[in-house]
């Protein structure tokens, strides 16, 4: 029985599939905040320019 509980243990402990995933995630979390916080900001940056433009060309 010990030995059960011991093998068990030490293949939950010794298997790091999941601990990769986890990692994965967390990275690919990451890249998505930063790629909609840039993209946000170059919305905003492109809307201003495009109305910029559409006012010089109304005069």
């Amino acid at each position: 029985m010990r030995r059960a509980i011991r093998e068990a243990l030490a293949r939950f402990f010794g298997d790091e599939h999941g601990a990769a995933t986890a990692e994965y995630a967390l990275l690919l979390t990451l890249v998505v905040v930063v790629l909609i916080s840039t993209l946000t900001s170059l919305g905003s940056a492109l809307q201003s320019k495009i109305e910029s433009i559409i006012a010089e060309l109304n005069g």
